[in-house]
């Protein structure tokens, strides 16, 4: 049975924009409905920016849908349950029975499910058998790391062992530079996959190195770089090419706690560290005793950090906040605040430097240039910035 298409928004728009659409048909068998409140199966995608639901009644456990694409699309099967299943589910996390997600790409697709919707199993998706293919290294590579130091994590955090601590979250961290490598690896490997802008994004939450990236994005399918979540990605991708390694630092100008307008230009011939740090920040705070040192270390070497704290929440609480925390980490160096929130990162000196996350710190050299863009507080970013620190102004 031909689905039923129950919500189509801006028909016009789509029909403009889907010259190249290929066709779809997903045929589907599922012997279990335990939660749902009718006879039917739903399919919901989207295309250019518009949600496409389909509904198809069940008859003799089977359903059948078929459409057209332009680009292959995270999909959603699924069933109507009531308002109170789903707010159960929706509070405790668990595994909704009443759904499955996959990834929906042209061709002849079936959909096989085991018992409820849940379990079921898309083949004929170019596209999800990429994304299947990737969850299974992703995590075979967790379980081979649960397997040789699981046992270890928990003995160090039930001891309260900062030692032992430390140890186990540099086995964990390694861990999790496997898998992201193990995502560059499939996506250099297979440069046509139709999930390639969710692993672009995945791996670049919050940085993006043009160099590796650039090729990557241009190689990717023209339909899906046409797309506005490949428009999107591409918008990034040239303010990170801003902001890379050798690039002119983004001017900055903001108040220190006086109430002065700090600018960037004025350090120019300094060395100058931008944190990009809040008062809220666990991780930002954290890195700030390394901080300390790193500045009493090459401070009179012609060393500066220059602090941009980032609130949010209540406005007026913000200097309170930002100078309660300069007091109490005992930071000596220049400190101005944004004013705009930490959660508008799409607004001035955060989009300008391309901030994702916090802390990020960006590295400037003498004559104004962007060397090093470092995001999170690792062991490995600490040793990062105190090698470039030491080439930069060791020999002074």
């Amino acid at each position: 049975m031909q689905g039923k298409t129950i919500l189509y928004t801006c028909v016009a728009c789509i029909s403009l924009q889907t010259t190249q659409a290929q066709s779809f048909t997903l045929k589907g068998t599922l012997p279990k409905t335990t939660l749902a409140t009718n006879r039917y199966v739903y399919l919901s995608y989207r295309q250019h920016n518009q949600t496409i639901t389909d509904s198809c009644r069940l008859e003799k456990h089977t359903y059948h849908f078929q459409g057209k694409i332009d680009y292959p699309a995270e999909a959603t099967l699924y069933l109507k349950v009531s308002e109170d299943k789903a707010q159960y589910y929706f509070k405790t996390h668990f595994i909704k029975p009443y759904q499955h997600v996959f990834f929906l790409d042209k061709g002849g697709l079936t959909a096989v499910s085991a018992n409820e919707l849940n379990d079921t199993r898309v083949s004929g998706s170019v596209a999800e058998d990429d994304h299947l293919t990737m969850e299974k290294e992703q995590h075979d590579i967790y379980q081979e790391g649960e397997k040789n130091f699981g046992k270890e994590r928990k003995a160090a955090f039930a001891s309260k062992d900062s030692a032992a601590i430390a140890a186990v979250l540099r086995k964990a961290y390694a861990v999790d530079d496997a898998r992201e490598a193990a995502k560059l690896r499939f996506m250099q490997q297979h440069p046509q996959t139709g999930i390639m802008l969710k692993l672009l994004n995945e791996y670049t939450r919050t940085k993006i190195d043009p160099v590796v990236i650039g090729p990557l994005y241009d190689g990717i399918q023209p339909a899906l770089k046409a797309s506005p979540e490949g428009i999107a990605y591409g918008a990034r991708l040239a303010k990170a090419r801003e902001t890379a390694p050798g690039m002119p630092a983004p001017q900055v100008t903001l108040p220190d706690r006086n109430g002065n307008a700090i600018t960037l230009a004025s350090l120019k011939g300094k060395v100058v560290l931008l944190d990009f740090w809040g008062s809220w920040c666990y991780p930002c705070r954290m890195s700030h005793p390394h901080l300390r040192e790193t500045y009493a270390r090459y401070h009179d070497a012609g060393f500066e950090i220059l602090g941009i704290a980032n609130e949010r929440g209540d406005e007026s609480e913000w200097k309170e906040k930002w100078t309660k925390a300069l007091d109490e980490d005992h930071m000596t160096w220049l400190n101005v605040l944004n004013t705009s929130s930490s959660t508008e990162k799409e607004k001035g000196i955060l989009n300008a430097y391309d901030v994702k996350a916090f802390p990020t710190k960006i590295l400037i050299d003498r004559e104004g240039k962007i060397v090093e863009k470092l995001v999170g507080n690792s062991e490995k970013n600490r040793a990062a910035l105190d090698a470039l620190l030491e080439k930069l102004l060791g020999q002074h």
